[in-house]
């Protein structure tokens, strides 16, 4: 009977206490009605994944599950069910850093929240409070930190987003050119102070999940971080405990430390377009900036920025700045008609090996062209990116104030 009674009662606390190596998410707060659907859904995914979800009953929810590291997540509740007319769906929530903790979701009322987008900051973001662990604790700390620089940073790059893909053809080109210039270095600056914060952030949380979550995301853009600041954050990485996050930072590292900002140019021998071969390093003059354009003849973008690379090319002479367009074409021929059809009068060349195509692949990260990489007198990289804009700025200020 007593062992009975032992077995139940430490059944009872196990149940009450709640299994540690799972999480827990509840919320109850006005304006939830019974009906709603509620999930939990991993953001870290190329594909949004749902881990978890419920259905509101008298007017609360509760979220179980058990994830092998922290994750980045949000909590979307839709009335999806309870609607008649598509126009009267809402899926309102908040963002949170899930671990296996007990968490509860909190709010003045469902109608206060709006709908999240990891692709620009929302300021009714801190309309819902997530509680609950240690680790969230962190992510409360470091939201609570970034949303006024985000907000700030976020109006420069609206500003040049609708110029670019509403405004670009309705503006004369000096007008849009003067807009242009106006708020690009605002993005640049803006952006400069999010990614202080988020390096001091990491200094002031060196042992937390969280602080690898960030330094992740800094090192996903190629030749922006320098290379004192990526050996930081490998040393950051190294004191934290994560089984899954940790060796895939460390594995993207190792592709960071090949593109980092101001790391020195990789040579690579390519086609020419008589057939011989040539380094690239034949095409870099000391002394002067050299551009990069990698192209393709089927790419539509790539053609888009020609004329800004042509633009550039004819304003400045060779011992300030040099011009290699680096061609990804598989096929000769549609190389050779594109070159005739485009009117390129500088240095043409081609990646037709695999060998070379790699080589672009590890070190200048080609993935999507165009890819406008621009070398300083010294052959380090100073620039990369697909905005021909943002070059023609960039290039600008670099050679004139290098006079």
């Amino acid at each position: 009977m007593n062992k009975l009674f032992y077995l139940a009662a430490a059944l009872f606390v196990y149940s009450a206490c709640g299994n540690k190596d799972e999480y827990v998410i509840r919320g109850s707060f006005p304006g939830l009605k019974d009906g709603m659907i509620v999930t939990l859904n991993n953001l870290e995914k190329e594909k949004k994944e749902t881990l978890a979800t419920d259905t509101v009953r008298n007017g609360r929810f509760e979220l179980r599950g058990s994830t092998p590291t922290p994750v980045f997540c949000d909590i979307r509740i839709s009335n999806r069910n309870l609607v008649q007319e598509k126009k009267e769906i809402t899926n309102n929530g908040t963002f949170l850093f899930l671990d296996n903790s007990k968490m509860e979701m909190q709010a003045k009322h469902y109608d206060s929240l709006s709908y999240i987008s990891t692709m620009f900051p929302v300021a009714k973001e801190t309309n819902a409070k997530v509680t609950g662990g240690v680790l969230q604790a962190d992510f409360n700390a470091y939201r609570q930190k970034m949303l006024p620089l985000e907000l700030d940073a976020y109006i420069p790059y609206d500003t040049l987003s609708n110029l670019r893909f509403f405004n670009k053809y309705n503006y004369p080109a000096e007008v849009y050119a003067k807009i242009f210039a106006e708020f690009y270095p605002q993005q640049v600056e803006k952006q400069a102070i999010v990614d202080a914060a988020r390096m001091e952030f990491i200094r002031q949380h060196p042992t937390s999940p969280v602080s690898l979550y960030i330094a992740e995301n800094l090192i996903k853009e190629e030749f922006t971080r320098t290379k004192e600041e990526l050996e930081e954050l490998s040393r950051v990485a190294e004191q934290i405990t994560d089984t899954i996050r940790k060796p895939r930072f460390l594995k993207r590292m190792e592709q960071a430390m090949r593109q980092y900002k101001g790391v020195k140019y990789t040579d690579v021998e390519l086609e020419t377009p008589v057939g011989t071969r040539e380094k690239l390093s034949s095409h870099v003059h000391p002394g002067s900036y050299t551009l990069i354009d990698f192209w393709a003849s089927w790419c539509g973008p790539c053609k888009a920025a020609i004329p800004s690379v042509k633009k550039l090319y004819n304003k400045y002479s060779r011992e300030q700045l040099n011009v290699v367009s680096i061609s990804m074409d598989e096929k000769k021929t549609d190389w050779e008609k594109a070159m005739k059809e485009e009117d390129m009068p500088w240095t043409q060349l081609r990646s037709n090996d695999r060998k070379s195509y790699t080589e672009i692949f590890k070190t200048y990260n080609v993935t999507s062209i165009p890819r406008l990489v621009l070398l300083d007198p010294a052959g380090r990289v100073v620039f990369s990116s697909h905005d021909a804009d943002a070059l023609q700025l960039t290039v600008r200020q670099l050679v004139e104030n290098n006079q």
